[in-house]
């Protein structure tokens, strides 16, 4: 069975097979002992955590009051299935405490301590991704009262910490095709853990969608061991995650770099494939952050970077404008030019782009009230 590992040479996460005393090292080629490799990687991760058993010690503290004296059928094993689970999670086996926890909650489904370690250990597991969103519901649907939140929120802040330790180490974590709609629960119902969230997905987002940017820092290598599961095809609907992490990051290099990353790399070969969805999906992000829900620095750096994508802005050094105009003009039709014109109407480069494919509409004419009105516009921008 394949398991996460660090080699201590390089320290990059790799994946060792537990069947064997040894292997090599994907990264860095070394001969390493699959022991300590593996304490390399327990050992880093509860670095990272001042107590290894903290989770265990908080979730002791969940018991609901009323049910503490309760003597009902099933409590008593649920306690003991539960603790059991606290301890795995303590050893960092979190498929030993999902079972666990699954089990407690057989006996006595009602406990929200099972169900909260469930959440966390579902999370950890790695490779259920696309059941995180309903782990954190079903959580959320026991809350009772504000100490409940308070401890959904510490378990919570126990993942995440956990994820970003794993993503310091190198390894990809999971597809936002799948985890987006977590993260927006999360950062809706714990509104303290947003930054950190906003983090976690901004890296994935990179490492999905521009795995070859600087921004992406992950080595080429390490990038087949990714966990979770991935989308067969390529996600085209970048806004929901970009919006997220613009709504909730502090800080705007990141911001701006992400924004960069997912819309301007390999620019050139969504443009000449006519990709549609993609377009539209960079103008649904233009009129998102538009909304007034945003603050103008985050607006200026959307409509500035999706310019530059979608009208090749200042950074085809080597093409002139002409050319650009040209190979637009192929691109685009003129229902994409007039949504585009709320956003870019200012820009003199982008007026003509809107007359060159207006005249190449049926009917359109140099005479019609529509082309005289675009030349209108370039001459006052001119002046």
């Amino acid at each position: 069975m394949l398991e996460y590992c660090v080699c201590p040479k390089c320290e990059r996460m790799i994946m060792l097979d537990s069947d064997f005393d040894s292997g090599f090292c994907c990264v860095c080629g070394t001969h390493i002992s699959y022991a300590e490799a593996r304490e390399e990687l327990l050992s880093g991760l509860k670095a990272s955590i001042p107590d290894e058993l903290v989770l265990e010690a908080d979730l002791s503290e969940l018991i609901d009051e009323d049910d503490a004296g309760e003597n009902v059928y099933g409590l008593s094993e649920c306690r003991e299935e539960c603790a059991k689970g606290s301890e795995f999670l303590g050893k960092w086996d979190f498929v030993g405490a999902f079972a666990a926890f699954s089990r407690a909650l057989d006996l006595y489904p009602a406990d929200f301590e099972s169900r909260c370690g469930l959440m966390v250990a579902g999370i950890l597991r790695l490779k259920d991704t696309e059941n995180w969103d309903r782990y954190l519901e079903e959580c959320v649907d026991k809350i009772r009262s504000q100490n409940d939140w308070n401890m959904a929120g510490a378990a919570l802040e126990y993942v995440l910490g956990i994820i970003k330790k794993f993503l310091s180490k190198g390894g990809r974590y999971v597809s936002p095709s799948y985890t987006t709609n977590f993260f927006e629960r999360l950062v809706r119902g714990f509104p303290a853990l947003k930054q950190t969230a906003a983090e976690i997905l901004a890296h994935c987002l990179n490492v999905e969608n521009a795995p070859f940017t600087d921004a992406a820092r992950l080595d080429h290598e390490t990038t087949r061991f990714a966990v979770g599961n991935c989308p067969i095809e390529p996600d085209k609907n970048l806004r929901r995650g970009m919006l997220l992490v613009m709504r909730c990051h502090c800080d705007a290099r990141v911001k701006e770099s992400l924004c960069r990353a997912l819309y301007v790399y390999d620019r050139a070969v969504w443009l000449r494939a006519g990709d549609t969805a993609r377009i539209m999906d960079a103008l649904g992000l233009c009129e998102a952050i538009t909304s007034g829900e945003f603050p103008p620095a985050d607006v200026v750096i959307v409509l500035n970077t999706i310019y530059d994508f979608l009208l090749m802005g200042g950074l085809e050094q080597n093409s002139t404008e002409r050319e650009k105009l040209m190979f637009l003009s192929t691109v685009y039709n003129y229902d994409i030019i007039r949504k585009m014109e709320r956003f870019f109407g200012g820009k003199i480069f982008f007026n003509k782009l809107a007359a060159e494919v207006y005249l190449k509409q049926k009917g359109a004419s140099l005479i019609s009230p529509e082309y005289k009105r675009i030349q209108a516009k370039i001459a006052q921008l001119s002046g």
